[in-house]
C-alpha cells in the first residue's frame, strides 16, 4: 500500500516537473519565434512547439526524473517513511521498486519512440527554422534516394543517388539515364564514387551505350551543379529512423563510406531513452544512504557526467578520429558501476 501511495505521489511529481521544465521550453522558443523567426504567425508557432515539446522531453528526461525523486525523497524523509519501513525490515529497493520500475518503463518508452516519432519530430524541427529563421551555416548533411535533373545541350540526363554526404562529398549508389527527346541513350550505374564542386567522379562505373548497344566498365566525370545546391533536400543524421541507420549502416560498409556515424547515432538514442535509469538509481542509493537530499544532487553530477561524456565521445569517435564509436561506451561503465552498486545497497538496506 505504501509502495502505492509512493508511485503515485512520483508520478504526479514527475508529471508536474515536466510541465514546468517543457514550460521553460516553450518560453525560450516563443523567444525565438518573436526575434530570431523572419516569419511569425500562430501556425508556425504551434508546429514549432509540437515538434519541439517531444525531443525536449527526450532530451530533458534525467533532470526531470531526478528532481522529482529528490522532492519526493525529502517528503519520505520529513515523515521519516523510510526508517518506519526499514524498520520492519524492507530494503530500500523493496520499497522504492515501484519508482525503479516506473522510470524502466520511462526510459523504453522514449528508446521506442526515438525509433521513428523523435527523428521524425527533429527533422521536421530543422525544416522549420531552415525555412524561417535567420540564414544558419548548413553542414553535416546527407540525401538519400534522390532523383535530380538537368537539361543540356537538346540531351537530358536523370541521376538518382542512394546517399549523398555534402559534407565530404562521399556518394554511394548512382544510377543515371541520358536521353534525347525519343530515347534513351546512355544508362551509367556505380556503387560509389565523390562530388566535389559540379563534378562528379564515379571511380569505377558500368556504361551501356543503348544506341550502339555495347558496354563498358571505365573510370568517368559528370557534370552536373554544385553540390551545395543539393543542400535544401538534406537531412541530418539526427533525423534518420533507426531502421533508415541500420540501412545506411550497411551500405557504408559495403562501399567504404564513415559507417560508424549511423552507428554512433543508434549508441546514443539508447544512452539518451536509458540513461534515466542508471542516473536515477545512483541518485536514489546516495540520497536514501545518507539521508540526504544534498548528497543525492552531488552524486547527479559525475552520474550525469559519466552519461554526457560517453554521449559526446561517441560521436566525437566517428567524426573525428574515425574510431569504432562502441569505444565511447568506455566512459559509460563507470555510470552502470555506480547504478550497480546502488542496487545492492539498496537491496541490503542501510542502518536505522
Amino acid at each position: 500500500m505504501l509502495g502505492k501511495y509512493t508511485l503515485l505521489l512520483y508520478i504526479k511529481l514527475f508529471l508536474v516537473v515536466n510541465v514546468i521544465l517543457l514550460g521553460i521550453v516553450s518560453s525560450y522558443a516563443f523567444a525565438q519565434l518573436l526575434f530570431l523567426f523572419k516569419e511569425k504567425s500562430a501556425n508556425i508557432a504551434i508546429s514549432y512547439l509540437l515538434n519541439l515539446l517531444p525531443i525536449s522531453f527526450f532530451y530533458l528526461l534525467p533532470f526531470s526524473s531526478v528532481i522529482a525523486m529528490m522532492i519526493l525523497l525529502k517528503h519520505i524523509f520529513s515523515k521519516k517513511l523510510d526508517l518506519i519501513v526499514q524498520s520492519f525490515g524492507v530494503s530500500p529497493l523493496k520499497f522504492l521498486l515501484n519508482i525503479i520500475l516506473f522510470l524502466v518503463f520511462v526510459s523504453f518508452f522514449n528508446l521506442i519512440m526515438s525509433f521513428d516519432v523523435y527523428p521524425e519530430s527533429n527533422k521536421n524541427l530543422y525544416s522549420i527554422e531552415k525555412e524561417f529563421k535567420k540564414r544558419q551555416e548548413i553542414e553535416d548533411l546527407i540525401v538519400r534516394n534522390a532523383w535530380f535533373f538537368k537539361e543540356e545541350g537538346g540531351e537530358r540526363i536523370y541521376i538518382n543517388f542512394q546517399f549523398v554526404d555534402i559534407k565530404d562529398g562521399n556518394i554511394a549508389g548512382v544510377f543515371l539515364v541520358r536521353a534525347d527527346k525519343s530515347n534513351i541513350l546512355e544508362v551509367i550505374q556505380s556503387d560509389r564514387g565523390s562530388w566535389k564542386d559540379d563534378i562528379i567522379l564515379l571511380p569505377i562505373a558500368k556504361v551501356w551505350n543503348i544506341k550502339e548497344g555495347n558496354f563498358v566498365a571505365k573510370g568517368i566525370s559528370i557534370k552536373l551543379f554544385d553540390i551545395k545546391n543539393a543542400q535544401p533536400i538534406g537531412e541530418k543524421v539526427e533525423h534518420i529512423s533507426l531502421h533508415q541507420l541500420v540501412l545506411l549502416y550497411s551500405l557504408g560498409k559495403r562501399v567504404g563510406l564513415n559507417y560508424h556515424l549511423y552507428l554512433s547515432e543508434v549508441i546514443r538514442r539508447f544512452l539518451s531513452s536509458l540513461s534515466p535509469i542508471a542516473i536515477g538509481i545512483t541518485v536514489m542509493s546516495y540520497a536514501i544512504k545518507r539521508r540526504s537530499i544534498l548528497a543525492g544532487f552531488l552524486s547527479f553530477v559525475p552520474a550525469f557526467f559519466f552519461y554526457w561524456f560517453s554521449f559526446v565521445l561517441t560521436r566525437f569517435f566517428s567524426e573525428s578520429v574515425s574510431f569504432n564509436p562502441l569505444y565511447g561506451l568506455f566512459a559509460y561503465i563507470p555510470l552502470v558501476a555506480l547504478s550497480l552498486k546502488g542496487l545492492y545497497y539498496l537491496g541490503k538496506g542501510f542502518r536505522v
